[in-house]
């Protein structure tokens, strides 16, 4: 006669652990929400705030917010995240049906969300000490954010799948499932505050190569200013080189022209604007420059956010190389 074994916690990490040292297997375990991440310090502490939206589609003209989930958290320069602080999480009716698709990978239904709003007021009430805002392609949701609630005060904001440099991390995929997976654990994603759990909890990790906390890379990064050049009116011909260089297809939010551009960091400027003129234009014609920081980018109103009298010395810079380039 046999017994079965109720195996306990222990056990079970100590099978994954075993598993983990052979070459044939390896173990991903469930994210748990941690207590903390690093005991209190005696550092200046800032709070960031991890945010997710879920919405009826891609399209911010056409389409509409369905789930907002908002993280708080307290961190330090260094990217140190310490507590996790509270969280926001609200339905707003799109008055539009959710599509089966979008239901099927949000498990957002109609019924779910009809007749919800979230309050405009109690979102700039939960913002109103954060220092940074975080998301996983920030592009998209502070587009929808800003649709959404207007009269929002505008704050700095941080993207942790472009302020992090994935691929020199051996990291190929910049999906936060994807990522998760290499940091060794899983989750049931695509529900606001699931995302912004997980998206904080990364951003703790320490990268694979550079061994920077993600979250110190995302700090350097979305805090120095940006720079936008637009290969304006490039020849046809020329679009396989300039996709390959990375460059994307985009509109100019405020003149309303279509072309290749790309977002340069400030020490790559005036090789990129060389490349253009002499590979692209083979001319001395001028590169359109635009210049961003964390407060301005990824946002709807951009340009009328931007401050340019604190990028005068930039701008003349631009000017400069512009001129002798």
């Amino acid at each position: 006669m046999t017994t079965k074994t109720k195996l306990n916690k222990l056990d079970f990490l100590k099978m994954a652990d075993t598993l983990n040292q052979s070459e044939q297997h390896r173990v991903i375990t469930k994210y748990n929400k941690p207590e903390f991440y690093n005991l209190c310090a005696d550092v200046p502490k800032k709070i960031g705030v991890f945010l997710d939206i879920e919405a009826t589609g891609l399209s911010f003209t056409e389409d509409k917010l369905i789930e907002l989930g908002m993280v708080k958290f307290e961190y330090s320069d260094d990217g140190r995240i310490f507590r996790i602080l509270e969280e926001f999480n609200g339905y707003q009716d799109p008055k539009k049906n959710i599509s089966a698709f979008i239901t099927a990978l949000t498990g957002i239904s109609d019924d779910m969300v009809k007749g919800q709003k979230i309050n405009e007021s109690a979102v700039a009430e939960y913002l109103e000490d954060v220092d940074l805002i975080i998301a996983h392609n920030a592009k998209f949701d502070r587009s929808f954010f800003e649709i959404t609630f207007p009269n929002i005060t505008p704050k700095a904001w941080a993207c942790s799948m472009y302020d992090i440099n994935w691929n020199s991390e051996k990291v190929e995929s910049h999906k936060l499932e994807y990522i998760a997976y290499k940091y060794n654990f899983f989750y049931e994603g695509h529900r606001a505050i699931i995302d912004c759990l997980v998206g904080i909890h990364i951003l703790s990790q320490e990268l694979y190569n550079s061994k920077q906390l993600a979250l110190k890379q995302l700090l350097d990064n979305a805090m120095q200013p940006r720079f936008k050049l637009w290969a304006q009116n490039a020849a046809y011909a020329h679009k396989d080189l300039l996709r390959a260089r990375q460059y994307r297809w985009d509109t100019h939010p405020a003149h309303g022209f279509k072309a290749w551009s790309i977002e340069l960091p400030e020490n790559q400027v005036a090789t990129e604007i060389a490349y253009l003129k002499n590979e692209i234009y083979n001319s001395q014609m001028n590169i359109p420059v635009d210049i961003f920081d964390a407060y301005s980018r990824f946002s709807l109103n951009s340009y009328v956010q931007q401050d340019k009298t604190k990028y005068v010395d930039k701008i003349a810079w631009i000017n400069g190389l512009q001129a002798t380039l």
